[in-house]
């Protein structure tokens, strides 16, 4: 495989090009697998509290993310550990696809989780590897912390529309089966990585523990809004893929223009991330946070009051951008209130937190949507404007008053 990559003429290119490839095509394929995992199971007649439960099952495993962010910290070569996820989620979709054909539910479930569980080191885990190949340099980390924000995007915009696409011409099978080749050539982009420095013993005993992470959160208010905040929102935003399909007939389309909606979510979060290169966020975290959060609830209310589909095109577009500029926010909440030592597992665990929040949102959406189609985004933007409250006119102003004693207790 290694002759392969070079074959390729894969280490003749830059190493962050070579990074931005491989995060591309993974999160291109996870990106359209959820579209892709809704379109089978509703081909198949399953109802909307089964679509949304076998969605879940792509992300419910992140919530493992802060335990596999230290099997890669402790790894010689975390490259082979992203290989192997790789190889083992094409793999396992296929076995997914069968599982669907055969109507062995337990086949579908077992094989959907265990590409939950390496879409984990696809998306987060991979992303903890680009500090140490772009250097220490703030504005090289930056730029390039701002191209991993692309890829997300772009993930998140061509993985449906390839669905869309193949579904509309060939088959949701054929599809899905032509989408897990993308993991495979990912594989070889991450081969050509370059090899990490081996990790010394002191190097090791500075790696924190689970606990002493979970600590350090509980006890940092800023940390404790930010993962409150990312949780919430993303347990809101979850509701619109498992939606798309549903509101597609509820505005008298094809379901397969539901992957259509969610494209152009994916969109929008591509042109909030070209946004962001353009013109970086500067204002203080937790301010960005706040007026993000707030526009983000409006997007979502507009997408309930959303009467046709070229209407509710334009309203996914619309809160695909304001979201990558929270995802933005939520970054920089990360980066600024964690300590350097700590910083990747903090991430880590905001990231699997914010996964394990959709697992959630998926679920109750596709539980909810035979109730009343709206029903889910009712729920959304009523959490995250509750959510909004607790940490902005509540939270923060407790943590102000507190500040201010301590002040006022050292004078």
């Amino acid at each position: 495989m290694y002759k392969v990559a070079r074959v390729a003429g894969l280490f003749n290119f830059p190493v962050l090009l070579r990074y931005v490839l491989a995060a591309t095509l993974a999160r291109t394929a996870t990106g359209g697998s959820t579209v892709a995992v809704i379109l089978l199971a509703n081909q198949q007649g399953a109802t909307g509290q089964t679509a949304g439960a076998l969605a879940a099952c792509l992300t419910f495993p992140h919530l493992l993310g802060p335990l596999f962010g230290r099997w890669l910290d402790n790894a010689r070569d975390p490259r082979r550990l992203l290989i192997a996820a790789a190889f083992i989620y094409a793999g396992f979709f296929q076995v997914a696809i069968l599982g669907f054909a055969q109507h062995l539910l337990w086949l579908t479930v077992t094989s959907l989780l265990t590409c939950g569980t390496c879409s984990s080191f696809l998306m987060g885990g991979l992303s903890t590897q680009l500090a140490g190949l772009v250097g220490p340099n703030r504005e090289t980390r930056r730029r390039a912390q701002n191209w991993d924000a692309i890829t997300y995007a772009l993930g998140i915009t061509t993985g449906p529309l390839v669905v869309a696409v193949l579904s509309g011409s060939y088959s949701t099978q054929m599809a899905l089966t032509l989408l897990m080749l993308l993991p495979i050539l990912a594989g070889l982009c991450i081969l050509s990585f370059p090899a990490p420095v081996t990790k010394t013993g002191a190097d090791k005993a500075q790696i924190q523990s689970v606990g002493q992470v979970m600590r350090l959160i509980s006890r940092s208010a800023p940390l404790r809004t930010t993962i409150i905040m990312t949780s919430v929102a993303a347990c809101s935003v979850a509701a619109l893929p498992v939606l798309a399909v549903y509101l597609a007939k509820s505005w008298q389309s094809a379901q397969e223009q539901g992957a259509y909606l969610v494209t152009c979510y994916g969109i929008g979060t591509l042109c909030g991330g070209l946004l962001l290169m353009v013109k970086p966020l500067r204002k203080d975290a937790l301010t960005l946070l706040k007026q993000h959060a707030a526009i983000l609830l409006l997007t979502l209310i507009a997408i309930g009051l959303s009467p046709s589909l070229p209407v509710g095109l334009f309203t996914y577009w619309l809160c695909g951008l304001v979201n990558a500029l929270f995802f933005a926010s939520t970054l920089a909440a990360r980066s600024e209130y964690a300590p350097e030592q700590v910083a990747a597992q903090v991430y880590m665990w905001v990231a699997a937190a914010k996964i394990s929040a959709a697992s959630l949102g998926a679920l109750i959406a596709g539980y909810l949507v035979d109730k009343f189609v709206l029903m889910p985004l009712i729920l959304s933007f009523t959490m995250l404007g509750l959510a909004h409250l607790l940490c902005f006119r509540f939270g923060i102003n407790k943590q102000k008053q507190a500040q201010q004693a301590e002040i006022g207790q050292a004078g």
